[in-house]
């Protein structure tokens, strides 16, 4: 595991951080850049497993972002001041395209540090850097055992369905706003469909409808939602064929595994919440790791014609044969906010 730390003040005053010095003790190969200009901060990531990036510079300056190499793990940082967010340190991460967040509050001394995913699970709360640091290297080997597929970009298109598909972007809107009223407007999910039920006179199972990557479900159409294959190796080592310049949701793959099983089932919403009554998944993934697939793929008969399961760690998904049937599980469901920064591994 090749480490990187990047920290300390950058800027007309450089200064080092004992932080960060004292923080590197704890990795084997590593590199450390503790202060600096700005011009310093110009890095080439390649060839680090591990990122943690937390330089000090100035707000008045235009920040620079690290650009991680595909398939390392970057770890960025956020001060929590006074009025402490859990909510703007996870959503840094998504800012920086990282995969994890250290808080940091340095009021208390010594300074407190957690580790936040980026679906707002805890994975330490201490004081201790051997903690953290250990932590850190649990969270590096549980984010490289992801089992991922990548998307490809094709052109093949289908006009798109009217009313159904319609009436499909009301129901998930109407969860967006249970689910995001409950927990403070974060991003919701993903939802799906299978093809063959929005056109009558399509008759494969292997075309989708799936929405398009970081959209705003409150205010999704029929616009937003991209057309997807189900490649013949999907669950294994293929790749999701897309068409149009958007690309699919993250959770495409799981979503393409369980209609390949489950044949019965036409409509599929995903979301970072938790049902009310509702069993739970015994493991935890994140978003597009095929290893969720196993459990969920034990968990129901395959001519079951609806399901409803929350995901640890995670969220929710419902999946049903009709539309009219997903329409009623939305409607009778209680949406459950997920505590962020508070919920632990």
């Amino acid at each position: 595991m090749k480490t990187i730390l990047i920290g300390g003040d950058f800027g007309n005053i450089p200064k080092s951080s004992s932080v960060i010095n004292k923080l590197s003790k704890f990795f084997d190969d590593v590199d450390i850049k503790n202060g600096g200009t700005l011009d310093d901060l110009k890095i080439n990531l390649d060839g680090f497993s591990l990122v943690i990036w937390s330089p000090n510079i100035d707000n008045e300056i235009d920040k620079q972002y690290p650009k991680k190499e595909k398939g390392s793990v970057l770890i960025c940082t956020k001060v929590l001041r006074e009025n402490r967010n859990y909510g703007d340190a996870v959503a840094r991460i998504f800012k920086m395209n990282a995969n994890a967040v250290i808080t940091i509050e340095s009021s208390s001394k010594p300074f407190k540090f957690q580790l936040i995913d980026a679906l707002g699970n805890l994975w330490c709360d201490t004081s201790d850097l051997s903690v953290l640091s250990k932590s850190i290297k649990d969270f590096f080997s549980w984010s490289k055992g992801a089992i991922r597929i990548d998307s490809i970009k094709t052109d093949f298109n289908i006009t798109k369905p009217n009313q159904t598909l319609i009436s499909f972007c009301d129901i998930i809107k109407n969860v967006a706003d249970k689910v995001e009223n409950e927990r403070g407007g974060r991003y919701f999910g993903n939802a799906s469909t299978r093809c063959s039920k929005m056109f009558p006179s399509l008759r494969t199972e292997d075309d989708f409808l799936v929405s398009g990557r970081n959209i705003p479900k409150d205010r999704i159409s029929i616009d937003d939602f991209v057309f997807v294959k189900l490649g013949d190796e999907v669950d294994t080592v293929g790749k999701v064929i897309y068409s149009g310049n958007r690309k699919p949701s993250v959770d495409t793959p799981i979503q393409l595994v369980l209609y390949r099983k489950y044949l019965n089932i036409n409509f599929m919403i995903h979301g970072h919440a938790y049902i009310d009554g509702v069993d739970f998944t015994k493991h935890y993934f994140p978003c597009g790791d095929l290893r969720e697939c196993e459990e969920l793929l034990n968990k129901f008969p395959s001519d079951n014609k609806s399901f409803i399961l929350n995901l640890k760690n995670h969220g929710f998904i419902i999946a049903t044969d009709t539309i009219e049937k997903i329409k009623e599980i939305v409607n009778n469901s209680k949406f459950i906010y997920r505590n962020i920064g508070k919920e632990s591994i």
